[in-house]
């Protein structure tokens, strides 16, 4: 059994994904602002309300309980309000990860799944797009999730931090 954090885990998919890894006996604790989740899509107990960019408060978290993993959906995802309002999306989805991948560094958790995007894409050569065609989004959402799956490429190599990247369409 596990201890895992999942971040976003009162929004759609991240709720099903704690539900999920609670079925299959794992100790799962979910940290949302819930700024675009519920809290009623979590299990009682389970919930933690914090902002990714609220260092305390993730310090807080982390000291209170050995995580051995962190499943990260927490991102702001609409591709037209990303046009309109960019630095938002900026601030939130490639800053909150950093706040969030400072924390795990600082407490030693090592493992991380996140969940990126198709649009890191852009407009793709040919479909299906094979996961090794050029990544060129096209909007600052896409930008965003690929800027996060950048830095976490230079953490695994310069910091040892294990990843995998989950790269999707609308569920």
């Amino acid at each position: 059994m596990a201890s895992i954090l999942v971040t976003g885990g009162a929004g759609y998919i991240g709720s099903h994904t704690a539900r999920y890894l609670l079925e299959q006996g794992h100790d799962v604790h979910v940290l949302d602002d819930l700024s675009k989740g519920y809290a009623h899509n979590v299990p009682n107990g389970r919930l933690h309300v914090i902002n990714l960019h609220d260092a305390g408060a993730l310090d807080r978290l982390f000291a209170s309980r050995r995580f051995d993993a962190v499943i990260h959906f927490a991102a702001f995802i609409a591709v037209g309000e990303s046009v309109r309002e960019p630095e938002r999306y900026f601030r939130n989805n490639t800053g909150g990860s950093l706040a969030l991948l400072d924390a795990m560094r600082r407490h030693s958790v090592r493992r991380l799944v996140f969940s990126s995007t198709a649009a890191v894409y852009g407009t793709p050569e040919r479909v299906p797009i094979p996961e090794e065609a050029p990544l060129r989004p096209v909007n600052p959402y896409g930008e965003s999730k690929l800027m996060t799956e950048t830095t976490l490429r230079w953490l695994d190599e310069c910091a040892g931090l294990r990843y995998t990247i989950l790269r999707y369409f609308n569920a």
